[in-house]
């Protein structure tokens, strides 16, 4: 049997087996010459082989006249160049590509088709070329109404599909991707330029790089975007896309089907809550800048105030007078220190109160406590506090140390005041202790008292009082609300 074939020259059984393939092939030189073509593809499109062998493939295949939209020769003329130029397979989306009726009347017949365009390489020179197509018009048109639901369903949920091929710089857009775009409201190929062109300046680089950096990655890479659209009539769109990457041959070059929806309103509502943020952002930065200017203007005020009592204090000479002058001149200074700390720091609402109740205390040790020989302990908490809580606690730290100094520790060598913080389980605890003698049994009540008691309402808070062993021991518990 070989020796026959060899004898008989060329290759009868190659030929054989192309003529009886059961798939459409014709085959073309690098020009687009038709070359051969076997029996499935002359029934396929109703010609004879004398008909098309020697004719280029455009004027055998020329468009539909009839039809304006007619696309065919431009798609398959550029899927053929790829294929020759990369010398790679190169496969079309469905398309559209009516057939001339050779018989009596002439016109032309609708038809649908799948093409695959494979180069032939010789000494890496490609000598020819193999179309193969697949007739897909029953199939087409017997969807046709599902393809109609898909379109109205598009159009309810603002979802668009197209198919990109970077290689023939074309894509396929369903109608409602087309309308997306402001484009002829129609299913069909189009110049991927024409697409893009919608794409906004500045997101166009962004989207050709999504494609670019997938280009040889493996069949079902996905891809995803968001870029804005400016459109014709002046508009503009958010969309976002999502597709992936395809092969209709294991060496074919990729195309990309893409679905992209309208994401406008969400954009539009995100920039407006963005704003809106920006608003409030803006307005708390103008309100802390005021409530830092604010405490910073209280605290010269009562600066000025406690200058005023502390000048008078001295003019009046020694007694009760001065006495009550420098206590007033004091607690006046222990308000002044917690404004001036809401103004040095970024916070104007709340007070970090461990590090002021220290400071306070170093204040106090240096002042009356120091004057009277009495030593300053204090075991403060790291917490913050509302100024509404800070302002009245620190008067009452000032009222219970003034008083310890004044009564509980007179006469008492080594005095000591131990000033302490803690949280408890709704809230805080202050405790301020002496090792003096003590509270005297039956003492009047003097002004300071009646201030701490004041303060203690005003917090809604309680007080305990006991011996300290030696000395005297104030215990005070302040819930702290939350919501």
């Amino acid at each position: 049997m070989v020796g026959a074939v060899e004898t008989l020259g060329g290759h009868p059984l190659r030929d054989a087996v192309f003529d009886a393939a059961p798939h459409a092939y014709l085959v073309l030189d690098p020009d687009f010459v038709i070359v051969d073509v076997n029996q499935q593809y002359l029934d396929l499109t109703g010609t004879r082989r004398v008909d098309l062998v020697g004719a280029v493939m455009f004027d055998a295949f020329p468009d539909n006249p009839d039809d304006p939209t007619a696309d065919g020769v431009r798609n398959l003329r550029l899927s053929l160049e790829t294929a020759r130029s990369t010398g790679r397979p190169h496969a079309m989306a469905v398309q559209k590509y009516d057939i001339p009726l050779r018989g009596p009347g002439g016109g032309f017949e609708e038809r649908y088709w799948k093409p695959l365009n494979t180069p032939v390489l010789r000494a890496d020179r490609v000598v020819a070329l193999i179309h193969h197509v697949v007739d897909v018009t029953d199939e087409t048109i017997f969807h046709r109404d599902q393809a109609i639901r898909l379109r109205s369903a598009q159009r309810l949920d603002d979802l668009a599909f197209w198919e990109y091929d970077p290689r023939t710089g074309t894509i396929f857009a369903s109608r409602a991707f087309a309308s997306m775009l402001e484009l002829a409201e129609r299913e069909g190929t189009l110049p991927a330029h024409d697409c893009f062109a919608r794409i906004h300046a500045d997101d166009r680089a962004g989207v050709h790089d999504v494609f670019d950096q997938v280009m040889d990655a493996p069949e079902h890479t996905s891809v995803a975007f968001t870029n804005r659209l400016v459109l014709p009539g002046g508009g503009a769109r958010w969309i976002s896309s999502q597709g992936e990457l395809v092969r209709d041959h294991r060496d074919a070059l990729p195309r990309f089907v893409v679905v992209t929806l309208d994401i406008t309103a969400s954009k539009q509502r995100e920039e407006q809550l963005s704003e809106a943020l920006e608003d409030r952002d803006r307005l708390l930065a103008q309100k802390e800048a005021l409530l830092g200017e604010v405490n910073h203007r209280i605290k010269n005020s009562l600066q000025l105030v406690a200058s005023i009592l502390n000048t008078d204090a001295h003019r009046s000479g020694h007694g009760e007078v001065r006495e009550r002058l420098e206590r007033a001149a004091a607690r006046v200074r222990a308000v002044t220190s917690v404004h001036e700390m809401l103004y040095r720091s970024n916070e104007v609402t709340t007070v970090a109160f461990g590090t002021y109740l220290r400071e306070l205390c170093k204040n106090l040790a240096d002042g009356d406590a120091g004057t009277a020989s009495v030593e300053m302990q204090c075991d403060a908490a790291d917490l913050h506090l509302p100024t509404d809580k800070a302002i009245p606690l620190a008067l009452i730290v000032n009222e219970l140390v003034s008083n310890a100094i004044k009564h509980g520790l007179a006469g008492t060598p080594d005095g000591t005041i131990h000033v302490s913080t803690w949280v408890t389980g709704d809230g805080i605890a202050l405790e301020v202790a002496d090792n003096g003698r003590g509270k005297l049994e039956g003492a009047e009540q003097g002004l300071g008292t009646r201030i701490i008691e004041g303060l203690v309402r005003q917090l809604d808070a309680s007080m305990n009082t006991g011996d300290a062993g030696p000395g005297h021991r104030v215990t005070i518990h302040v819930p702290l609300r939350t919501g």
